[in-house]
């Protein structure tokens, strides 16, 4: 019979501690007497060393000592029957095969073997006197597991070395794990860290911290995934669910600090270069009461002199010279008359050319300032553009990156679930 107290759990290297009472009763025919015989004695205590015992262990165990169960009391007491009764406090480790899929609330069996290795079941028959419900009753709580439910059966064990079968005894050991630790300390902030890796994409390119802040969300991600990592038994057999999670929101994270920087690269580009065409279209669609597909104007030349030369010989060819003789034609007074109007109009001339010249002049530098700003339009067009595809990828980035934590998560959820 067995009453365990306590229990303690070691994940990382598998093992489960358990203290209890262990009590082994049998009957030796060589140790009766008559207490008439002996002055009414009825119960005597031997050293275990003096008389029989039975080489009952637990196959698990994994401390250093001896093969037997007990550790402290060497001292054993019979009655005048031949009954030997052996009581000892013991602590035994043994191996406990963990699985983690489910951490922080998953439930683990233990189990502890009590058999006899030199011994059969013609020589030796092991039988439990106790039931679960006494246990249950009896473990301390510890804060870290609960106990569910223990169970004990005998067994019968077939080696291939002897047909004759073994009994054993195995008590089996169900815990839960409190996981509010684990919850506060570790769920909590892992999701609010997850609204940070969302908040990323949500901050304008203007901001400047967008890239600091991925970077910070990976380290993050990384330093929890180390501390889950260190509590855990190196074991590649099972997939803990919960480091799943965080090598998906480190990858994840990993490409926001891409994506981050695709932005910023975006959205400070050279304004001197229109943006290509196929992501124009989008920003059409995107955008169409904001931005539109530009083309680039036509510089306009400025070769000014030659424009005041052809604009004067056109000018002359509207003024021509009169080189007709006018004395042979009229007379004086009248010649008097139409030269002093001619000299006026030559004056006019004069002027006219002047005016004209003036003009070219003005024109081009018009021309010049016109084209000047039209550049200095087309390229605040450009830098718009650009501006418009940062926004626009960060909106993709961001529903991207919900999208892939929304399908994590989900994988997590049937996972627990199955």
């Amino acid at each position: 019979m067995c009453s365990f107290f306590h229990f303690y759990q070691n994940e990382q290297k598998q093992r489960l501690s358990v203290v209890g009472v262990i009590y082994m009763g049998w009957v030796d025919e060589l140790l009766t007497w008559d207490p008439k015989d002996y002055g009414g004695v009825e119960r005597i205590s031997l050293r275990m060393d003096e008389i029989w015992i039975p080489d009952t262990t637990a196959s698990e165990r994994l401390d250093v000592g001896k093969g037997y169960i007990n550790l402290f009391e060497p001292y054993v007491m019979v009655n005048s029957t031949g009954h030997v009764s052996y009581f000892d406090l013991s602590d035994l480790t043994v191996y406990c095969r963990m699985n983690m899929s489910y951490f922080p609330f998953d439930i683990q069996k233990c189990k502890i073997s009590f058999l006899s290795f030199g011994y059969d079941s013609d020589q030796l028959i092991l039988a439990f006197s106790n039931t679960s419900s006494a246990n249950e009753n009896t473990f301390a709580p510890n804060g870290v597991w609960e106990l569910v439910d223990v169970t004990v059966q005998q067994v019968d064990v077939y080696y291939l070395c002897c047909p004759i079968p073994y009994v054993e005894i195995h008590y089996e050991f169900i815990l839960r794990r409190i996981g509010k630790f684990y919850v506060y300390s570790i769920w909590i902030p892992s999701g609010l860290l997850s609204l940070l890796l969302i908040a990323v994409f949500a901050m304008h390119p203007n901001s400047g911290e967008k890239v600091s802040l991925s970077v910070s969300t990976v380290l993050a991600f990384i330093l929890f995934q180390q501390i889950v990592v260190e509590s855990m038994p190196r074991s590649g057999d099972d997939s803990p669910i919960i480091v799943a999670y965080f090598s998906a929101m480190i990858v994840i994270s990993c490409l926001s600090v891409f994506g981050s920087a695709v932005v910023l690269r975006v959205y400070h580009h050279n304004s001197k270069t229109p943006v290509p065409w196929i992501f124009q279209c989008l920003i059409r669609r995107s955008y169409v009461t904001v931005a539109s597909a530009r083309k680039s104007p036509t510089v306009i030349p400025s070769d000014c002199r030659e424009k005041r030369q052809n604009d004067e010989h056109v000018t002359d060819e509207r003024l021509p010279e009169q080189t007709t003789d006018v004395h042979q034609v009229f007379p004086v007074r009248i010649i008097d008359e139409f030269e002093s109007t001619f000299s006026d109009i030559h004056k006019g001339k004069d002027a006219l050319h002047n005016g004209r010249n003036n003009l070219v002049d003005i024109d081009c530098r018009v021309s010049k300032t016109s084209s000047r700003h039209v550049n200095d339009h087309s390229t605040s067009d450009y830098e718009t553009d650009w501006m418009l595809l940062a926004l626009m990828l960060d909106k993709i980035f961001l529903a991207v990156a919900v999208l892939a934590m929304l399908g994590t998560l989900l994988y997590c959820v049937v996972r627990f679930q199955m």
